[in-house]
């Protein structure tokens, strides 16, 4: 990242509002919404009803604090208009985390304007930055495509050339979620500039789920060396179990790079020689093929969580995983893809960084 670029990112994240962290307060990350009309055009008409279930069902009553992290909203293709008329149900379920204070809202590229609006549109207040105070080192949550100054100079071009150029051409939400290239350079430059501070950031705006700077093609070869090293010292039924999971590991990892899943997560953030720093963690997005990612904080945790339904989601060998709870009613399943705790990622940083 050039010096004057550095400086206007650093600036971005300066102007942070801070929030205290509390290990026992439960806290989920949303980002990626891109909420429309409600019609096919709508990138989020497909997984609404699993999100709102979700988000009800689960975190809702189950005590949560909701951040959206950006992109709420898909105000490059929609007015503000559209987009509450067709949402209302998601909007009243918002209202109930605002209304007991458990609501924060960051703001993306595809919602900005709702910063600037003056007719009264936007029902919440909207941050840049959030900083999660009280630990070894500075929590960041933002958006992340402040990382980008072409971003800020030419996002209202963007928004009038989707809006009246590609919709009506019936072209789908494009954005850098959408180009590999893009979306590797500028996650790249966040995990450099995070590890060169010595900061965590948790950002989403590519729409890839990342853990611990790891995309998911790196966290299952990771996994499969850790039930490696536990097979040999495992007694017999406890071997078994660990092979079934190896199995099932390696036959993901073998749709990643089959392209049966995306072959565009494959590709890393850092050096093949080095060593990894787990400064950066991506909660994905709600508008997934296979259903919703997300990130939660709780019990001194953060955890990479996917949410699926018996249509969208996982195959039946992966519904057999230990980690996999259902909602009642058995049709929706919250798979913890990875999870360390917060300590864990601070002596990370410390020692590696």
């Amino acid at each position: 990242m050039k010096e004057k670029n550095v400086r206007k990112f650093s600036l971005h994240l300066s102007n942070a509002r801070d929030i205290p962290y509390n290990p026992d307060e439960k806290t989920v990350i949303f980002s990626d919404l891109h909420m429309g009309n409600g019609t096919r055009r709508d990138d989020f008409a497909r997984n609404s009803a699993l999100f709102h279930t979700v988000l009800s069902e689960y975190y809702q009553k189950g005590g949560y604090s909701l951040i959206l992290n950006g992109d709420t909203e898909e105000l490059h293709k929609f007015t503000c208009r559209q987009v509450f008329h067709a949402w209302k149900k998601i909007y009243n379920l918002f209202d109930l985390f605002a209304r007991d204070d458990k609501l924060i809202k960051t703001v993306g590229n595809h919602d900005a304007r709702l910063i600037m609006d003056l007719k009264g549109n936007n029902p919440y207040k909207m941050d840049t930055v959030i900083r999660l105070t009280g630990l070894e080192y500075p929590v960041l949550i933002y958006h992340g495509h402040q990382v980008s100054a072409l971003y800020e100079k030419f996002n209202d071009i963007s928004r009038l050339g989707v809006r009246y150029f590609a919709m009506p051409l019936g072209i789908m939400n494009y954005s850098v979620a959408h180009d590999s290239r893009k979306r590797h350079y500028m996650e790249k430059r966040i995990y450099k500039y995070s590890r060169q501070e010595q900061i965590v950031s948790i950002i989403g705006h590519t729409h890839r789920p990342l853990f611990e700077s790891l995309n998911m093609t790196q966290t299952l070869r990771f996994r499969i060396e850790v039930l490696l090293s536990r097979y040999s010292e495992a007694e017999k039924e406890e071997k078994l179990e660990i092979e079934g999971q190896i199995r099932r590991a390696r036959t993901e990892l073998i749709e990643w790079h089959s392209g049966k899943r995306k072959p565009d997560l494959q590709s890393g953030l850092y050096d093949e020689d080095d060593i990894p720093v787990p400064c950066m963690f991506n909660s994905g997005t709600v508008i997934g093929k296979r259903g919703i990612t997300c990130l939660e904080l709780t019990e001194g945790r953060i955890r990479l969580v996917h949410w699926f339904d018996n249509n969208t989601g996982d195959d039946d060998a992966d519904k057999q995983n230990r980690n996999i709870t259902t909602l009642p009613g058995g049709h929706i399943h919250r798979l913890v893809l990875r999870q360390a705790t917060m300590e864990y990622v601070m002596d990370s940083l410390r020692l590696l960084s």
